[in-house]
């Protein structure tokens, strides 16, 4: 049996942070480097895995980074207001609490975007509130899934692991 997923990650994801910071500090953008840590994540979760993150402007989510998400979708949500009720990283980023929605489709938190999900094949999807240094949250870090499903214990240490590197690279890029 081969390493679990976080374990895996965890190796991917250092080599992956110390190029991002580099990169960061040799004035390569926000959004690629992020791309590029979510195709390191992508490539380890599996093949029905799309990951996202979006970065909180005041009371709005924007488009961080999704390198597998169909761009008609993540245009269609860049902007959206956070609250109560507003899909997985709307609500995730409200509460200041993950939000792990395992089928979108019957999902009451998704009551105004499980068309436009299911439209791009969406099923599930599972979000992270990031904090900054100060506590304060700053972006939610999203694993979609083209078929309902729960994470596992494993894919949640996982999901931890994901977004202390995320939260390094978003304060690295503001300093």
């Amino acid at each position: 049996m081969g390493l679990a997923l976080a374990q895996r990650l965890q190796s991917s994801l250092v080599e992956s942070q110390r190029r991002a910071l580099a990169e960061l500090r040799a004035g390569i953008g926000l959004s690629d480097v992020l791309d590029e840590l979510l195709r390191a994540v992508e490539a380890e979760c599996g093949d029905d895995t799309m990951a996202s993150i979006l970065l909180l402007d005041g009371d709005r989510l924007r488009h961080g980074g999704a390198p597998s998400l169909p761009r008609a979708y993540t245009a269609a949500i860049d902007g959206t207001q956070i609250g109560p009720g507003v899909g997985s990283c709307g609500t995730a980023a409200y509460l200041g609490h993950p939000v792990y929605v395992t089928d979108i489709a019957s999902d009451p938190l998704w009551k105004d975007f499980k068309d436009l999900a299911g439209q791009h094949g969406l099923r599930a999807c599972w979000s992270t509130p990031i904090e900054g240094s100060d506590g304060g949250i700053i972006a939610t870090f999203a694993i979609y899934h083209t078929t309902p499903r729960s994470p596992t214990p494993d894919e949640l240490d996982a999901i931890r692991l994901i977004s202390d590197c995320v939260a390094t690279a978003i304060e690295q890029s503001r300093d």
